[in-house]
């Protein structure tokens, strides 16, 4: 029988030896990151994984060849490529250095991908290793490197007379609370973890500073403390009077006389009764419920009534039990699917889209909060569906999906004022 020359992994000991090689091309590039430049370390990656050019250390590209003989090169080259990306990225400690990492390591695919055809008759180790690369550039992988381009160096938006006609990915690094969704995937590396963990608290940290900022001037200006003719940047998409109001709704008081944390506080309170699932899924409805108090009554009766019919629903079959942290989660968990979209696989989102247009952002908004204030296991949850939406929507105009953008503002405004180190009581006290 004629051998492929392909090696499979057949054994533990075969395992082993893959990632030992692996562990090699890891454990260079750790050590290349604390002692050379970055455009010397961009070189390294042309020679060994585009050109497969002889190599300074023989030992690593023996290892990389090894590793490409598989024939499950595709998705192991993917990773090993990824998390090379990122251990160059994350030992950047100057903003300025990621963006200059970033951008060289991109123009490297690009011409990898150009050089792609001209290689056709290269040797068979370099069309390997373009092959390689070329489905490398078309991974989830490499998407989720593009979406960091437009974090770090901050998107063209910024720098265009008629934002409202850019594609929606261009906001990327409005929303670091979805960075973990836009930016990451479930086989991630550590490093590519790390680099967008730290990335998401500078950011979020930045953002509400300037959020605070900018309130306490506009409550000066107010005062007449200060004069009309200075200025602070509003670090949302909202126009100020939006923005003003989305904060009222999110710290002031909305529910009779309480705001919503000391409603939910008040709701959780009740549940501490013992009592069965049942009797919890009709509290749970009055509280929800309150949301869709508005003027039309007619609107009031649809969604309520919706909204009472899916609660009933939910597991049934526990009526009887004593409520617990799990039905708890569960309920929570399936309330945010009603809401917002059941899932990836099935992405309708009809239903919330009907809600924005009828209540409005603020309001929509509002709603997510009260379930987010009596069960913050679910705020992944809720983060993983908004993040799929903006995915779904990415390449859309802003202007075609601003009940989109605007509901993404006001998540951020509540997410920051209710669970962020941001208290912005004070412009609510005057």
């Amino acid at each position: 029988m004629k051998s492929t020359g392909k090696k499979f992994i057949t054994t533990d000991s075969d395992y082993q030896q893959i990632c030992q090689e692996e562990q090699k091309i890891y454990h260079h590039f750790l050590e290349l990151v604390l002692t050379e430049s970055i455009d010397q370390i961009i070189d390294r990656f042309r020679i060994l994984f585009i050109q497969c050019s002889p190599y300074q250390i023989p030992e690593i590209s023996t290892a990389l060849k090894k590793i490409i003989q598989l024939p499950e090169s595709e998705a192991k080259f993917n990773y090993i490529l990824n998390r090379c990306c990122y251990i160059l990225i994350n030992h950047q400690q100057l903003p300025q250095d990621k963006k200059n990492a970033l951008k060289q390591l991109m123009n490297l695919f690009e011409q990898a991908i150009d050089k792609s055809e001209s290689y056709y008759y290269g040797s068979g180790e370099t069309k390997k290793m373009l092959e390689l690369v070329n489905c490398f550039t078309h991974s989830q992988e490499y998407l989720s490197l593009k979406r960091m381009v437009e974090v770090i160096n901050i998107s063209s938006a910024n720098n265009t007379n008629d934002p409202l006609n850019q594609p929606l990915k261009n906001l990327n690094s409005h929303y670091p609370y979805l960075y973990k969704y836009l930016l990451m995937s479930p086989n991630s590396s550590k490093e590519h973890q790390q680099a967008i963990r730290k990335m998401q608290v500078e950011k979020q940290q930045k953002y509400e500073i300037d959020l605070s900022h900018y309130v306490s001037h506009q409550a000066r200006l107010q005062l007449s403390q200060v004069k009309k003719s200075t200025s602070a940047k509003n670090p949302t998409l909202l126009s100020n009077d939006e923005l003003l109001l989305s904060i009222k709704q999110f710290v002031g008081k909305v529910e009779g006389n309480e705001t919503y944390r000391d409603y939910a506080k008040r709701f959780l309170a009740y549940t501490t009764v013992p009592q069965s699932y049942h009797l919890f899924k009709d509290s749970f409805y009055e509280y929800l419920s309150t949301s869709f108090d508005v003027e039309s009554h007619r609107i009031q009766v649809k969604f309520k009534n919706k909204l009472y019919n899916y609660l009933q629903n939910i597991m049934s079959d526990s009526d009887e039990q004593l409520l617990n942290e799990s039905l708890m989660m569960k309920t929570c968990n399936q309330l945010l699917s009603f809401l917002i979209l059941h899932s990836p696989k099935q992405p309708q989102h009809f239903f919330f889209i009907n809600l924005i247009g009828n209540l409005g952002p603020v309001i929509t908004t509002g709603l997510l909060l009260k379930i987010l204030l009596v069960c913050q296991q679910v705020r992944p949850n809720l983060e993983k569906r908004f993040a799929f939406l903006f995915k779904h929507y990415e390449f859309s105009t802003q202007n075609k999906v601003q009940w989109l953008v605007k509901v993404l503002e006001n998540m951020q405004i509540a997410l920051s004022t209710n669970f962020g180190r941001i208290d912005l009581s004070f412009f609510l006290s005057r």
